[in-house]
């Protein structure tokens, strides 16, 4: 259908011709189940991010990310705080420094269980060890350097040594050590000094190296994607080891870190955010001298603050899907910041809806944003070759699945905090025409799925209900029953002979649609 203006008679308005405008053309996503692109890009699966590793013990999380997993299935998690003082791992007493893993073992049990390994980041730092008396968050972490560089190292050889015993050499191999958190930052690292973090940097990778020299261990771990050629230019210089590239980044303009929860960020309209910054990174990675090492991104979000309704609102569902879809084939992990809203960096959660970082609630409600990342884990594992931007269409044997979405910036003039804190009804966008070619005759079920505004959006409700803090069993029951995700239509199809079929779906602007075609 033609982009056109549709003039009706003339008598019907009293001899004046009335002008009205034609719905835009249909956006045709088509696909041949011959012409293959290949594997799928796996980046978003690759890790995810979560709190801390005192809370990480706790039932209530261990029960979230049990949940993730059997719908999502992540493969790596990242949290911070492994060595600090609630993990009880360094102490001193009469000068002579104890080490006790035991928390760091029920820890990883837990994860391993569940089908998930630790990307350990080693941080920060136990107060017995530390140089100062600096800290961050609600739990009281020491971000200064070591006192003793030699102890620390001790440490880490240490810990290494025994998840090595404990796990066995094959299995550590699998696991990626990433040295610290955002020491650009001086939030994190005093003064944000990047000789003092390379110092760090140093140490810590040979004494994981010494244990074994197949262990993986990278950096710098940075805000806003800085210091990459720097560090590797430092690595190369210095012959010290590196075996991945680790980064951050946020879509918001200014600043890293929200330590009080009062921050009011606005999210950035530019096209390229998240994939501007990833895109950067992995250039300098391949014009430096070691363009083979891996880039991880082991945080990213639409903002960096754990108080930011924007990661609540229905449009994060189709933002996580634009963002991912743009940085195909540029990292090797694309580690979303984080699962779960039981996160303390400005303490306990205060809300049942507080914008925190999670795919999930404190109350265990999947945001809109969760159902992209259950859609992702549905699509087949073959890509088709598919010209749209913003969908994938994939196999999985005999079945099709298509996931698509309309990803539109949303126009405001005010901090997130109001902007996301009201309703905003979504708008119609062009219908979609799917397409597909090469299909076996026979019987098929057509199931289409969407989340977007009053779509698996519970959170729109939670505004109509006038934002409580806490939800009544009522409330919580009435949510609970808009986030089930059962299909808005289940259709019997019948392809002929000539192994094609089309429909045509109606689409609103950060809708997202999961269609799966399964043969009969």
């Amino acid at each position: 259908m033609a982009v056109g203006l549709a003039v009706l008679g003339a008598g019907c308005f009293g001899g004046r011709a009335k002008v009205v405008a034609q719905a835009p053309a249909p956006r045709v996503i088509s696909g041949d189940l011959a012409k293959v692109k290949g594997p799928r890009d796996m980046a978003w699966q690759m890790c995810v991010g979560s709190g801390h590793a005192g809370l990480m013990l706790s039932d209530a999380n261990q029960a979230q990310l049990a949940e993730v997993e059997r719908e999502v299935g992540f493969r790596y998690i990242r949290f911070h705080g492994l060595l600090t003082d609630d993990m009880h791992v360094y102490s001193v007493k009469d000068g002579v420094a104890t080490y006790d893993f035991t928390r760091i073992d029920l820890l990883y049990d837990k994860l391993l269980r569940l089908g998930i390994k630790p990307l350990v980041e080693l941080g920060f730092m136990p107060k017995d060890l530390a140089s100062g008396t600096q800290e961050t968050f609600y739990w009281h972490a020491n971000v200064t350097p070591p006192r003793d560089m030699a102890k620390w190292t001790a440490l880490i050889e240490a810990l290494t040594r025994h998840l090595q015993s404990r796990y066995g050499e094959a299995e550590v191999k699998t696991w990626y050590f990433e040295v610290w958190n955002e020491p650009n930052y001086p939030g994190f690292w005093p003064n944000a000094n990047q000789a003092a973090y390379f110092s760090l940097y140093d140490a810590t990778s040979a004494a994981i190296k010494r244990v074994n020299p197949a262990f993986r261990v990278g950096g710098p771990a940075t805000a806003g994607a800085g210091w990459v050629p720097e560090f590797i230019a430092h690595t190369q210089q210095s012959h010290v080891p590196v075996d991945f590239v680790s980064t951050h980044t946020y879509a918001v303009s200014s600043g890293f870190l929200d330590v009080d929860g009062k921050a009011d960020l606005v999210l950035s309209r530019s096209p390229d955010a998240i994939s501007g910054d990833v895109k950067r990174v992995h250039e300098q990675i391949a014009a430096s001298a070691r363009p083979e090492l891996l880039l991880f991104m082991t945080e990213w979000s639409a903002s960096y603050s754990s108080r930011d309704p924007v990661h609540d609102s229905y449009t994060s569902a189709a933002f996580i899907l634009d963002k991912l879809k743009q940085t195909e084939s540029d990292a090797r992990a694309m580690s979303y910041w984080t699962y779960s809203d039981l996160f303390e960096e400005n303490g306990p959660p205060p809300a049942a809806f507080h914008g925190g970082f999670g795919l999930l609630t404190r109350d265990d409600l999947p945001k809109a944003a969760y159902f992209s990342y259950k859609y992702l884990d549905e699509l087949g594992d073959v890509e088709l070759v598919n010209r749209d931007p913003a969908s994938w269409l994939t196999t999985k044997g005999r079945n099709v699945e298509a996931l698509l979405w309309d990803f539109t910036s949303l126009k405001q003039d005010e901090g997130n905090k109001g902007f996301y804190r009201r309703l905003h009804p979504a708008a119609e966008a062009a219908p979609v025409d799917l397409r597909l070619r090469g299909l076996a005759p026979g019987r098929y079920v057509l199931k289409v799925y969407r989340t977007g505004y009053r779509k698996n959006d519970a959170y729109s409700t939670y505004i109509d209900m006038g934002l409580p803090t806490n939800l009544s069993p009522g409330q919580k029951q009435q949510l609970q029953a808009l986030v089930k995700d059962e299909p808005e239509s289940t259709t019997d199809v019948t392809v002929s002979a000539d192994g094609s079929f089309e429909r045509t779906i109606s689409m609103r602007q950060n809708d997202v649609v999961f269609v799966s075609l399964g043969r009969q």
